[in-house]
């Protein structure tokens, strides 16, 4: 049997692997940085490996990327896509004789004795991005051999050979050096956004469809701002675009800035006109009017206005239920994985103005990060598409939406049938 040779193999390799016998499976421990990650044989695309004589087992993944090295082979390879599609060799390139010809075009790095191409991407790269474990059942079919072909030729990968990498971090410095600056050409001169293939997050959840059996809407009786709602909907848009989809929850919060952060100063001034001894030929009536609304200007901050839009919009209760509805969401915000994307983590425990001080706090530290710009306590790390704490955001992202719905619901007006 195949699996049987390639377990030999792994052996002598000293790659650790172990036997599913039940299933007649194969699951192997492949190095990733100062972890690893499983792939899953089974026996027809077990036999695949041996009859093309595939080296898999010499390779490791690069954190961060769609991305496999090898110090054996003295080679690096990362896969390239578009925006939300798979750039295809064959397709992009079937008006270019030579790259169509050749089925790879070579890019001079003006390095001696370095090679880069541009091509499909290896055997040796398909198998281990089609069998790796994701945390979840793939589909049977995704283990059939039969498809290893097709799914090859719908992937591109650049690939370096001549280099000498002999570690996990030099392997990803080529990435992060050469082949984006390889990308970045490619995009001056086609104006074709062609990107190299961060790491796939398969944690976030399919669509949960079980609300839809008793469900019942209510009556429609109000309506909501079309700027916000036009931000929320691209946020939902946003998929796989983890930092893109947060701003643009908060960007839906932030459109209501100008009306809750007024709304004390709006409310003094509303008691001032409606004193009976108020005088609008009086200068200094007139006069306390004006120092309201430049003291309520004046000392008006982002977090001060962020602070004013919850305090008017997020009903506590409700917020500290839907934290405790769901344990690891709870455990997650108290959590070190929580700290790793910001300094604030919040207790559902916590008395009200606690909590509610410790959301707001952690909504607008990680939405610094991702505009790079000064907090309250000075100059944050950028977090950017490729930072590992990328991976902690579904949970922070779940809250951010919880609190657009919350602030949307708020500031909905009666739909006006008259």
């Amino acid at each position: 049997m195949s699996i049987e040779a390639i377990s030999t193999n792994c052996a002598t390799k000293s790659v650790e692997c172990e036997r599913v016998t039940a299933r007649n499976l194969l699951r192997i421990k492949i190095p990733k940085a100062r972890g690893f990650k499983y792939i899953t044989l089974n026996e027809e695309i077990s036999q695949l490996a041996v009859e093309r004589d595939l080296n898999f087992l010499d390779y490791r993944y690069v954190e961060g990327y769609e991305a496999i090295w090898s110090k054996e082979h003295d080679v690096i390879e990362c896969e390239v896509e578009l925006p939300q599609e798979s750039f295809q060799f064959e397709h992009m390139f079937r008006n270019n004789e030579d790259a169509s010809e050749a089925g790879k075009l070579y890019i001079d790095t003006h390095l001696p004795d370095v090679t880069v191409e541009l091509s499909e991407v290896t055997d040796e790269f398909n198998l281990l991005d089609l069998c790796k474990d994701i945390g979840r059942p793939r589909p049977s079919i995704s283990m059939r051999a039969s498809r290893f072909d097709r799914r090859k030729s719908w992937s591109t990968s650049l690939k370096i050979t001549g280099i000498n990498v002999s570690n996990h971090d030099e392997a990803k410095e080529v990435i992060e050096t050469i082949f984006a600056s390889i990308c970045f050409q490619f995009d001056c001169k086609t104006s074709i956004p062609l990107m190299l293939a961060v790491e796939h997050n398969y944690s976030r959840e399919k669509t949960d469809t079980s609300q839809m059996e008793n469900l019942k809407l209510t009556a429609v009786n109000q309506k909501y701002d079309n700027e916000a709602l036009s931000l929320y909907w691209y946020a939902q848009s946003a998929v796989g675009m983890p930092l893109l989809q947060y701003l643009a929850l908060y960007q839906v919060i932030e459109f209501y800035y100008p009306i809750y952060s007024e709304l004390a100063a709006q409310k003094k001034v509303a008691n001032i006109l409606k004193d009976p001894c108020f005088n609008s030929h009086s200068e200094k009536d007139i006069a306390r009017i004006f120092n309201i609304v430049k003291s309520a200007s004046s000392t008006r901050s982002e977090l001060s206005q962020l602070e004013a839009t919850f305090k008017e919009c997020i009903d506590l209760s409700l917020l500290r239920d839907w934290l405790k509805s769901e344990t690891k969401r709870d455990e997650y915000f108290r959590s070190k994985n929580a700290i790793k994307l910001s300094e604030y983590k919040i207790n559902s425990n916590a008395d009200d103005e606690d909590l509610l001080r410790q959301v707001w706090q952690r909504f607008y530290n990680i939405r610094c990060r991702i505009v790079h710009t000064k907090g309250a306590e000075g100059e944050l790390e950028v977090l950017h598409p490729q930072s590992k704490e990328v991976k902690y955001l579904d949970y922070d992202i779940e809250l951010a939406n919880f609190l657009a719905h919350r602030v949307l619901i708020s500031s909905s007006k009666p739909i006006n049938t008259t």
